[in-house]
């Protein structure tokens, strides 16, 4: 195994560009259980996730037009039980499919049309040091 390359700096925030603030703070507050923690202008920041990340929302005026080039992944036990929960937040379902090698992917926009997905596995088990 190779030697692990010291990073630059940790990952600590993800931010998430949406064109209304509210809809957009329901929408991600009940979609991955954070509550508010700050706000100012046009930005929330919701209370950290378990591993420490925390995920803030920045409105802009512009719409989103193109396919979004870095999204995240939500690991669910069970992908069909939960997309209808997850649509009935506001997301939009754009893909769904199972097998090898994903064992299950959903992939969603958000009520901006930011895409994320939901897996049924966990990136690290799929992962070969080879």
């Amino acid at each position: 195994m190779t030697d692990q390359p010291k990073p630059i700096a940790p990952l600590t925030h993800v931010g998430i560009d949406v064109s209304d603030l509210k809809r957009a703070e329901a929408f991600y507050s009940a979609l991955l259980g954070v509550k508010r923690y700050a706000s100012w202008d046009q930005y929330i920041a919701f209370t950290p996730l378990p591993n420490g990340l925390i995920v803030y929302l920045q409105q802009v005026p512009d719409k989103k037009t193109a396919k979004s080039r870095v999204h995240f992944d939500l690991t669910v036990s069970d992908i069909k039980a939960t997309i209808p929960k997850v649509q009935a937040l506001g997301a939009r379902l754009l893909v769904e499919e199972y097998g090898e090698p994903t064992d299950g992917l959903a992939v969603f926009a958000d009520p901006d049309g930011n895409e994320f997905c939901l897996m049924k596995f966990d990136l690290d088990s799929k992962v070969s040091n080879d």
